[in-house]
């Protein structure tokens, strides 16, 4: 059943590659303003999912509504409210950082008249603005990943989809990162968060969704998780281990 504010809806999504089901009919409603973690192993479906909601991948079954648009029929619409961290190899090394988000505010109409104060702003977001004209190429991992975090928000989207938004980070460069996805949420923004770091899903997120061998085996608050008799005393880690490694010894 729908709920007017569920921001993202997914019902009975079904994925294969071949004979294998990478996605098994999941479902899942995430409430608009929600900080959303979602969890698996690796191989889990995880990737998959966040590509589906995206509109990157088609379902081979199910339906995808994002912000009260069916996907399927509306992906224009979505693309304008949605942001998808790109993945590292999506940057291109013979740009420099301005002229990259300058090309993609472009993409979202953003005019020329402000066009370099919106790109400063989203580099000073992720702490980029003195790498302002530097080429990708020169790049370490974790600024290729802020410069990503930057792209991800330059058409100040209304639902973030993050994977492994702080890979490669050092200690300070998690924690400023963090900070940020923090007070995007505060400001309204909904985010959903795949991550393998279990205590960055713990200090961030309100309620979690595990999923192992394509299917959904959790969902729900992360505080009523960890009141539940047969998780009593047990760490989120120390949970999804024993979700995700039952029946495998």
């Amino acid at each position: 059943m729908r709920n007017l504010t569920d921001i993202i809806i997914a019902e009975n999504l079904t994925k294969s590659y071949g004979n294998r089901k990478a996605v098994d009919n999941l479902t899942l409603h995430i409430l608009a303003g929600e900080f959303f973690g979602f969890l698996g192993p690796n191989g889990a479906g995880k990737t998959t999912t966040i590509r589906m909601l995206t509109g990157i991948l088609k379902p081979d079954q199910g339906e995808i509504v994002i912000d009260q648009h069916i996907l399927s029929r509306h992906k224009k619409e979505v693309s304008q409210i949605i942001g998808v961290k790109p993945e590292s190899r999506g940057l291109y090394d013979w740009m420099t950082t301005a002229e990259y988000l300058s090309f993609f505010a472009r993409l979202y109409g953003i005019g020329e008249d402000r066009l370099e104060e919106h790109v400063d702003i989203h580099l000073s977001q992720v702490g980029l603005l003195d790498r302002k004209h530097s080429k990708i190429g020169t790049f370490s991992l974790g600024m290729r990943q802020r410069l990503g975090l930057a792209r991800t928000l330059i058409n100040d989207p209304k639902i973030l989809f993050l994977d492994e938004p702080t890979l490669g980070l050092d200690p300070q460069g998690q924690v400023d990162v963090q900070q940020l996805l923090k007070k995007l949420n505060r400001q309204g923004v909904t985010i959903f968060l795949s991550s393998h770091l279990l205590n960055e899903i713990s200090n961030l997120c309100t309620r979690i969704g595990i999923i192992d061998k394509g299917k959904l085996i959790v969902e729900g608050n992360i505080d009523d998780l960890e009141k539940k008799p047969e998780f009593q005393d047990k760490t989120l880690t120390q949970i999804f281990l024993q979700l995700t490694h039952k029946g495998d010894e």
